[in-house]
């Protein structure tokens, strides 16, 4: 089963728990970095979405 969750969902659940210590910013670099690593190691396929 596959479940699908946007970078969107990810940056609000991290930033309400750590909005003190990080930015949306920072927040959203990593997890496109995350990304672009778990895609580069054919652990997930990247679609591309609306927002770019």
């Amino acid at each position: 089963m596959m479940t699908e969750v946007s970078i969107e969902e990810m940056i609000e659940f991290i930033y309400d728990r750590c909005a003190d210590d990080l930015t949306e910013e920072q927040i959203e670099m990593v997890l496109e970095l995350q990304q672009e690593f778990l895609d580069s190691k054919g652990l997930i396929e990247l679609e591309e979405d609306d927002l770019y």
